[in-house]
């Protein structure tokens, strides 16, 4: 059963991720309640896909804040993650969005909120998860995007 972090700083969003990934996808959740604590999870071993909201509110890295593209680009960054799937998601859509967030992160793939429909998100995550090398430690990824 794999493991997703999620990284999000609404409660009921992130409530929502988890009961549509736990009861449709079949996946287990762990909650990511600051920068630090998603790094060592996923440096554990703990995290097959990280969900990631582009703007956290009241997150910080090392006594400054941070936000999700910076937060992905530390994960696509440290060897013992990199190999990690990151699904951005957002509100903040716009046209372009999606390639320059992408860019920006190294995130491999970007979904805009919101999501009304948990079919979505469960299809999305199980494809990510589906991709030769990704989620698997040890398999190398190509290298993010810059």
């Amino acid at each position: 059963m794999p493991n997703v972090m999620i990284v999000e700083d609404n409660a009921r969003v992130a409530k929502f991720y988890a009961l549509a990934l736990e009861r449709a996808g079949q996946m287990r959740c762990l909650q990511g309640g600051s920068a630090e604590e998603v790094l060592i999870q996923a440096r554990a071993g703990a995290v097959d896909l990280v969900l990631l909201d582009v703007s956290l509110d009241n997150f910080s890295y090392q006594g400054r804040a941070i936000d999700g593209l910076e937060l992905a680009r530390l994960l696509k960054n440290d060897p013992a993650t990199r190999h990690i799937p990151i699904l951005l998601a957002t509100a903040h859509a716009m046209e372009g969005d999606r390639e320059r967030f992408l860019a920006a992160s190294g995130a491999d793939d970007y979904l805009q909120k919101p999501i009304y429909d948990p079919q979505v998100l469960v299809e999305k995550v199980r494809a990510m998860l589906a991709q030769p090398g990704k989620g698997q430690p040890g398999v190398k990824s190509p290298p993010p995007r810059r």
